[in-house]
């Protein structure tokens, strides 16, 4: 063996860490080594988000050039950290076996809900990370969440984390695995892969030379190189290949092996520059690592729903009107369930109605209030007078009135009346009611009651849909109101043998659906939107029909 070999590495623990596992191994095939500690771009550069450091390259490229101008003879990198073109010169010796691929969350303990859907972190939470596949896949699963920039090495992420600077931080597995930091006092969790999808090549590391020394490449094959962990990071780097992008680009890929199967999880992100979507997911299996990432490629570039994510599988039907349920219905489809909508009612505008008009009446002071989504649609556009304050009956009646520009001062929880009873107004304070004509009186008894003047405009009429005919073949079906209920009964009575669960998209809703002797599981009463209390109540069906299954 020739004269002792330079080893380049960044200067962090984890790399340090890595370049040190690579000089024993070296050692242990006689070669004696010295690394050498160089800096990056990503390391000089600590206080900017890496999307916006130019280029690739951020935590390699010094070191790759250390390496062509023999100032070192053996470079060490996170595998996730290289570009996917080869600099010329240079070549991978070898790909070590590879350690924890998956994700992990830490949480300080006071953040933690584990009754959330998908992550066990309290509604609202603030989490930590510089990575776009990180963020993007915290936002698509969980919307509430705060996600805000994150840098530093693993010890100082974990540190801004005890700081109470973050809530939750995600960080790769394997890198606190190696480094054994102490987390005590945290909370840890280890995220599946098939819900979080790490990066291509996380938990590998990347042992690089000339490729002109044969020496080295021999010395660092003989004593490094898994030729399983190599295919596998293979695939998943030509995944990034395939989308066109780099370690800035938000896209998730794993391989992993099944007996004498390969399966496949990817994530493409919503900003993904040639693709406007949501944030979605793919899965698939082959006999090899190759052909399971080319089919995962094939799903995620048609830019529709996949059908795969934490609600691969689940059935959903959203039994309303034609302007029900799109909202819904696009978040479910996002998180992989296949969402099929069903018509049982249709909403009329009424004719001649001046909806303007008779908003243009109120005054300071006077509430206009809303019992049902599409009553609050109807008021996008109107000008209303500084000083009048807005009630909708519950939280998706309240969502369509922000949508239309106006924020809701009130927002019931348990229906037209008790939306009544809890509304405080001025001396003389009206309370102008946009509403259907076959709207239940009990909002405006209750007003009267307490000696309110009410001002009501039927603005449109439901007509139940003839001949409902309901699907049989789904998992759950979400009622999206009380009309949407009454129109579907007769059906529901004359197929009583269906397994499928109902859900009521609000307490008006379920109360419609108990009225009725229909079971249903009604989406859980939060201080956050609806539409995220059922999709935690799907996620929890989805998780009780995959134990059953097993």
């Amino acid at each position: 063996m020739s004269a002792r070999k330079k080893i380049g590495t960044r200067g962090s623990d984890l790399a340090l860490w890595q370049a040190r596992y690579v000089a024993e191994a070296l050692r242990a095939q006689g070669c004696e080594t010295e690394i050498v500690v160089l800096k990056t771009k990503g390391d000089l550069i600590d206080d900017v988000p890496l999307r916006q450091v130019e280029g690739k390259a951020f935590f390699t490229a010094e070191i790759e050039r250390a390496l062509l101008t023999h100032e070192v003879d053996v470079a060490v990198h996170s595998h996730k950290d290289l570009p996917t073109e080869m600099t010329r010169g240079l070549a991978i010796a070898a790909v070590p076996r590879r350690a924890a691929c998956h994700e992990r969350l830490l949480a300080r303990t006071e953040c933690v809900d584990r009754e959330a859907a998908f992550l066990p972190l309290a509604r609202g939470a603030i989490v930590g990370t510089s990575a776009p596949r990180r963020a993007e896949q915290l936002r698509t699963l969980r919307p509430d969440l705060r996600v805000e920039e994150l840098r530093g090495n693993v010890p100082t992420r974990v540190r801004k984390l005890r700081e109470g600077r973050y809530d939750a931080i995600v960080l790769a597995a394997a890198g606190l695995d190696r480094l054994e930091l102490s987390v005590e006092g945290l909370f840890a969790h280890d995220l599946e892969v098939a819900l979080f999808v790490p990066a291509p090549a996380q938990g590998a590391l990347a042992v690089q030379v000339r490729s002109d020394d044969a020496e080295m490449l021999a010395l660092c094959r003989a004593a490094l190189h898994d030729a399983a962990t190599a295919r596998a990071i293979e695939a998943e780097r030509a995944l990034l290949v395939g989308a066109g992008g780099g370690c800035s680009l938000p896209l998730a890929a794993s391989v992993l092996a099944e007996g004498r199967q390969f399966r496949a999880h990817g994530f493409l992100g919503a900003g993904h520059p040639a693709i406007a979507a949501h944030g979605r997911w793919a899965e698939a299996r082959a006999s090899s690592p190759e052909a399971a990432i080319d089919a995962v490629l094939r799903v995620l570039r048609h830019g529709e729903a996949t059908g795969c994510g934490p609600l691969g599988g689940l059935r959903v039907a959203l039994a309303g009107s034609a302007q029900d349920g799109s909202q819904l219905g696009e978040r479910l489809a996002e998180l992989g369930a296949e969402v099929r909508t069903e018509r049982v009612i249709a909403l009329e505008n009424l004719p001649g109605v001046d909806l303007f008009a008779f908003l243009s009446a109120a005054q300071p002071g006077d509430v206009i209030a809303v019992t049902s989504r599409h009553a609050a649609r109807l008021l996008s556009g109107a000008k209303i007078a500084t000083g009048i304050r807005f009630a909708a009956v519950g939280k998706a009646s309240a969502r369509e009135l922000a949508s239309a520009g106006f924020p809701a001062q009130w927002i019931g929880e348990s229906g037209a009346r008790a939306l009544a009873c809890s509304l405080e107004l001025d001396r003389g304070a009206r309370v102008f009611w946009p509403c259907a004509a076959e709207a239940l009186p009990e909002f405006g008894a209750e007003l009267r009651s307490r000696g309110i003047e009410l001002r009501s405009l039927a603005v449109y009429r439901t007509l139940e849909c003839e001949d409902v005919a309901l699907a049989l073949d789904v998992d759950a079906r979400v009622y999206m109101s009380p009309s949407a209920v009454r129109a579907a009964l007769a059906w529901e009575r004359a197929h009583p043998q269906q397994r499928c669960v109902r859900y009521a998209l609000g307490k008006s809703t379920a109360a419609a659906l108990a009225g009725a002797g229909l079971a249903s599981a009604a989406p859980s009463c939060s201080a956050g939107p609806i539409t995220e209390d059922l999709v935690r109540e799907l996620h929890e069906l989805r998780r009780r029909m995959g134990a059953e299954a097993r």
